[in-house]
């Protein structure tokens, strides 16, 4: 899994980000970063820039328009509050949820729920579909997931087409997998559901979670 450094933007490197979007552009990039830093001392002078100002480097030309829009997209990006897709309240309030959205499927599926420290849902994604009886997983992708958008916590949820909520002996050992890699990684398993028609089976509800050791 690729993991992203951030770097402290300096004059140096402001410069080669423009550079490389400008090439990108299709435009001479040398000159073209002489000619930008002429009209904006820096990237973050750009958002005190006046619209004649904007349209006197632009000059007629589209491909700076979109250098511009580029910058202002990305401080957009820099600014803007992370979405999140719901909150967990409690395992019953969960637990229903989850029925009515997988009780109909026909095959085995696994999904995962990444929380953040105050329990809201950061993502929620099938990881896993599988036969009418098996659904092979591994905790590798689910914490690739969790790791990826910095979740504090997750859970688990998958379905029983056949209606029953009784945890399987793979469910079991599944579980337990889950559990230890999420010691080892700092991002613990809050809880896992097993769904079933009418009703849903929970470990944290149940008393199975956390494991004893």
């Amino acid at each position: 899994m690729t993991t992203v450094k951030r770097v402290r933007l300096t004059r140096v490197n402001e410069r080669q980000l423009v550079r490389r979007v400008l090439r990108q552009l299709g435009l001479p990039a040398i000159a073209e970063v002489d000619r930008f830093f002429a009209f904006f001392t820096s990237g973050d002078q750009l958002r005190y820039a006046s619209q004649q100002q904007r349209r006197a480097y632009v000059a007629g030309d589209s491909r700076r328009w979109g250098l511009l829009t580029a910058i202002e997209l990305g401080r957009w990006v820099q600014l803007a509050p992370r979405q999140f897709v719901g909150q967990v309240l409690s395992s019953s309030q969960l637990g229903q949820c989850l029925i009515d959205e997988l009780r109909y499927l026909g095959q085995e599926r696994v999904d995962v729920l990444l929380l953040d420290n105050q329990h809201r849902i950061l993502l929620r994604q099938p990881v896993f579909q599988g036969t009418l009886n098996q659904c092979p997983v591994h905790p590798r992708e689910i914490f690739q997931l969790a790791v990826l958008h910095e979740a504090a916590g997750l859970i688990i949820a998958h379905n029983h087409p056949s209606g029953s909520v009784t945890p399987s002996t793979e469910d079991l050992a599944f579980v337990r997998r889950v559990v230890q890699c999420g010691e080892l990684m700092g991002i613990p398993l809050l809880d896992a559901f097993v769904v079933g028609a009418t009703t849903y089976f929970s470990w944290r509800e149940q008393g199975v979670l956390p494991l004893q050791q």
